[in-house]
């Protein structure tokens, strides 16, 4: 019976700590957050349009076991998400990216959705323009060891198009 009583009482003491641990973020915090991701944000899109892996992937975090879904609906990793994109870095002349809407919501425990949406436009190394209209990109931000890191990253795009001279 102590012993089930002992279990009970560190059980409400851990939720409990937990709880208090998970506070939505007053008003003052969330605009503070959104300039400190809308930076992070930025830094990641001109990585993209630099071509820099490296860059690209600082802002990003395994310590959950990252997730990014890429645009053709395939769950993957974070190495494979830094050898994807060396992949399509290899078969680009140029990238441009213009940010169209950004939108914040603020979950329990420091977590941020950041929804971007903009257009890329894009010279392939064979000379071929080609641009995506619609590119969407859900951001999962987390606050880990006092910086914004992206853990979770699901994008989207209607198929690339021909650029017309």
């Amino acid at each position: 019976m102590k012993k089930n009583l002992f279990i009970g009482l560190v059980w409400l003491l851990c939720c409990g700590c937990a709880l208090q641990g998970a506070e939505q973020m007053n008003p003052q915090g969330q605009e503070t957050a959104k300039r400190e991701i809308g930076k992070v944000v930025s830094e990641i899109f001109q990585s993209l349009e630099n071509m820099d892996v490296e860059a690209l992937f600082r802002s990003y975090s395994d310590a959950c076991g990252f997730i990014l879904i890429n645009t053709e609906g395939v769950m993957i990793n974070l190495p494979m998400a830094r050898f994807g994109h060396a992949e399509w870095f290899k078969s680009l002349s140029s990238l441009k990216i213009t940010p169209s809407k950004e939108e914040f919501r603020f979950l329990p425990g420091n977590i941020v959705l950041c929804a971007w949406q903009g257009r890329f436009a894009m010279t392939m190394k064979t000379g071929a323009q080609l641009a995506i209209d619609k590119f969407g990109v859900t951001f999962v931000f987390s606050r880990i060891d006092g910086l914004w890191q992206v853990i979770y990253q699901h994008s989207s795009s209607l198929p690339p198009l021909p650029l017309k001279p």
